[in-house]
């Protein structure tokens, strides 16, 4: 049985903590947050000791993997420690905030031989590991474009300070990333736009496809809405995201008529998450979404954000 050390007990780790590890094959062994009342209060309900710090976790028990939920400027210092320690590592999108931190986290996982993986939720997703099938196998005939959107309030417990302090663009312009390289394939350049705080987003793809994405935490935005569309020669597919029912799921439309495949939540994903990463923790295997993957997304957010700098110039991705 891997036991897990899980860093953060805000409100991401309280979720995972509760609707999570009850269900999957590990066990919570500790619970790790410097606000002592917080970590307490996760460990009575998992049954998890509570510390203050990885390291006196570590100390105090046999730990195999390390789950972060900590917020963004401390990724890269939580996971090289874990890393350090020969721990294998889940690490909450993005992977960290500067593209020399996300790399140097790679490059310490594979020199240790450990699983990397990153909480990044739309691979996960069945509408769009539908959506993939179906664009492959011509659904739709050959792409013409892609569209994304991101667009809710930020509210209830994602109403974080350092969330806003971070900005959209670095808090959910890799959510964005990941769905639009999944439907699309590779970013080659972007250049970016602001308006207040929403954020637009154009996207040259290596295919020759434009992609747009558009990032607003104004808009209350339904609870289930399309947050991607790709637009082909024989019709249209648009990936439904639910966030409070069982909607969420792949719709197609050609002249044959329109197909809809539903059936999911997108906070199903999370534990999806964890179940891939410990999975390829036993198996010595890669996850869905390994470390290189979290820095391909994030090398297209830093490369947004060049080109919000320069007045919306077109910038190459991964050349930051």
């Amino acid at each position: 049985m891997i036991r897990v050390a899980l860093i953060g007990c805000g409100a991401m780790g309280e979720i995972v903590a509760r609707d999570v590890y009850p269900a999957v094959d590990a066990t919570l062994a500790a619970v790790v947050d410097p606000d002592a009342d917080r970590a307490a209060s996760v460990a009575r309900h998992t049954g998890a000791h509570a510390y203050g710090t990885l390291a006196e976790a570590l100390a105090g028990e046999r730990i195999d993997a390390v789950d972060i939920r900590v917020p963004h400027r401390l990724h890269a210092r939580v996971a090289l420690e874990a890393v350090g320690h020969g721990r294998h590592v889940l690490v909450e999108k993005p992977l960290a905030t500067s593209l020399g931190d996300a790399r140097e986290i790679v490059a310490a996982a594979e020199a240790a031989g450990v699983v990397l993986a990153v909480a990044e939720n739309y691979p996960h997703l069945r509408a769009v590991l539908d959506a993939r099938r179906l664009l492959a196998e011509g659904r739709i005939g050959r792409t013409l474009a892609v569209r994304a959107i991101r667009a809710y309030r930020l509210d209830g417990v994602w109403a974080r300070g350092w969330r806003e302090s971070d900005g959209i663009l670095l808090d959910q312009g890799t959510h964005q990333a990941s769905l639009i390289r999944q439907l699309g394939g590779p970013v080659a350049a972007v250049s970016a736009a602001r308006f207040r705080d929403t954020v637009t987003l154009t996207l040259r793809l290596e295919s020759g496809v434009v992609a747009q994405s558009l990032l607003t935490w104004h808009s209350p935005g339904p609870w289930d809405q399309a947050e991607a569309s790709v637009v082909g020669t024989g019709g249209r597919l648009d990936v439904v995201v639910d966030y409070e029912g069982h909607g969420g799921g792949c719709v197609t439309w050609t002249p044959d008529g329109p197909r809809r495949q539903t059936g999911e939540n997108y906070y199903d994903s999370h534990r999806s998450i964890v179940d891939d990463w410990l999975d390829a923790v036993r198996a010595g295997a890669e996850p869905r979404v390994p470390g290189r993957e979290g820095l391909k997304d994030l090398e297209v957010v830093m490369a947004a954000a060049a080109s919000l700098d320069a007045q919306g110039a077109v910038i190459p991705v991964g050349e930051q």
